[in-house]
């Protein structure tokens, strides 16, 4: 896991959330979003791998004796890999309501693609007609634990942020901070 993910998850990194600077919580707050944003970034580039896998597995299991048609997948390719959910643009609405800031990955999304190409690199995913069936298993049983971790990951990150805005709204609305400190 990349050094500063592991930062941000860190349980003693927010003993008390109350007792953190304003602008201090701010940072942290934009810290954790960029990370959520590199990992949803990568999760997606799995879940993309998965399905492609698992199209392959499908197709197998139909027709163990044909021979792999390139022309079916390229057909199924829109189908695999289309999101059923709104159109893409520089936000996005997540689950729960939550706005997602779409951004350029950083640093944790370069290390965390790493790990997924050491998994699931594109080139054994070009080849998969090639490979066995236990290796084929293998790689799914691969990109399914890779996903699971990415969402549990995903979903710490979410409790962080939620934390810190609900102490940030908190603070506001306690009159601890003031609206006017954000105009100077």
């Amino acid at each position: 896991m990349h050094a500063d993910l592991q930062h941000l998850l860190a349980k003693d990194l927010l003993p008390d959330v109350t007792a953190v600077p304003l602008d201090d919580l701010r940072v942290l707050r934009t810290d954790c979003s960029a990370a959520e944003g590199d990992v949803s970034f990568v999760r997606r580039v799995a879940q993309g791998r998965l399905d492609i896998v698992g199209h392959e597995t499908r197709r197998r299991s139909g027709a163990s004796d044909a021979e792999p048609d390139v022309s079916g997948l390229l057909f199924d390719l829109p189908d695999i890999l289309t999101d059923s959910g709104p159109p893409a643009d520089t936000t996005t609405s997540a689950p729960g309501g939550r706005l997602v800031a779409i951004h350029e990955p950083g640093t944790i999304a370069q290390t965390l693609v790493g790990q997924l190409d050491a998994a699931a690199s594109p080139t054994e995913l070009a080849s998969l007609d090639g490979l066995d069936g236990d290796r084929l298993a293998s790689l799914m049983d691969t990109l399914r634990a890779f996903e699971v971790e990415l969402s549990t990951t995903r979903r710490r990150l979410h409790e962080r942020i939620d934390a810190i805005q609900n102490e940030i709204a908190r603070r506001y609305r306690d009159g601890e901070a003031s609206i006017d400190s954000l105009l100077n």
